[in-house]
């Protein structure tokens, strides 16, 4: 009787835990999902000590766990190691110029070279290689900003002589 009334309580937890945990990530509360989340590895850590089932590598891992804050605080310092290697991704830093430098540089035939286009392009042909770039080359997707800004003084050089 006593472990039906056990399991009774152990499948209504985790009812609750998973309608809390999807409560939460749908409206952005990550830091109770952590919480849950650490409460449930603490639980089942305990529940493998109580049956003698933990191994002394699980051991290890859970003594580590308190530590994992801190460890992940020092992913802070990634942007630091990617402006140091940024010459080896080919971003701005490898053209040793500033954007602003980069910008005075833009001519007409530069421009049509950056968007693929040919000698007399339409109005429509220049928004459509620059959309079509742009979605390939974003900051925000993976791209850098120098080749973004590139395109977008392409853009606005073509367009002012198209107007």
């Amino acid at each position: 009787m006593l472990i039906i009334i056990a399991t009774l309580l152990a499948v209504t937890a985790i009812i609750f835990i998973l309608r809390l945990l999807w409560v939460s990530s749908r409206t952005g509360d990550y830091g109770t999902l952590l919480a849950v989340l650490a409460a449930l590895l603490v639980l089942a850590v305990a529940a493998l000590a109580a049956t003698g089932r933990l191994h002394w590598l699980t051991a290890v891992i859970a003594a580590i766990v308190p530590f994992m804050r801190r460890i992940v605080g020092l992913l802070r310092y990634l942007p630091l190691f990617g402006r140091l290697f940024s010459r080896y991704r080919g971003g701005a830093g490898s053209a040793g110029k500033t954007a602003g430098a980069a910008a005075a540089d833009m001519n007409r035939a530069r421009a049509l070279e950056i968007l693929g286009l040919g000698p007399r392009p339409t109005r429509e042909e220049v928004i459509a290689a620059h959309r079509r770039l742009m979605q390939k080359l974003h900051p925000d997707l993976g791209g850098s900003t120098y080749l973004a800004q590139q395109l977008n003084e392409a853009r606005k050089i073509l367009l002012d002589e198209l107007s």
